[in-house]
């Protein structure tokens, strides 16, 4: 199978975004209990907007505030991903085994608050 490679091409055009983590709790020195703190990786790739076309063909699913996120990491199903102050969720992965660079699709978190 041809191999396609894009990550030379997509590290001129990078951004920053991270990976959030649950991270782990533990005990302190007087045996209190302290929640843990979301850890945060730093990783590279190139987000950008989902385009009209895709929000249409796909029936509504992605709104105008979802990114499609390129990049040569891998994530999983339900990454929480944190992009210019914003917290979006990877949604199901493409599977890419022709190109060096995976493909992701990312909603946003949206918090419901009560009425």
């Amino acid at each position: 199978m041809i191999q396609f490679r894009f990550a030379s091409l997509l590290s001129r055009y990078h951004n920053s975004y991270y990976l959030i983590g649950p991270g782990t709790g533990k005990y302190n020195e007087v045996g209190v209990w302290v929640p843990a703190k979301q850890e945060r990786t730093l990783y590279r790739g190139h987000i950008q907007p989902v385009s009209a076309s895709m929000q249409q063909k796909e029936g509504g699913r992605y709104t105008e505030e979802d990114r499609t996120l390129y990049t040569t990491s891998k994530h999983r199903a339900g990454d929480l991903i944190e992009y210019q102050g914003k917290q979006y969720t990877v949604h199901v992965p493409e599977e890419r085994d022709y190109s060096d660079v995976n493909k992701y699709m990312l909603k946003k978190v949206v918090a419901r608050g009560t009425v």
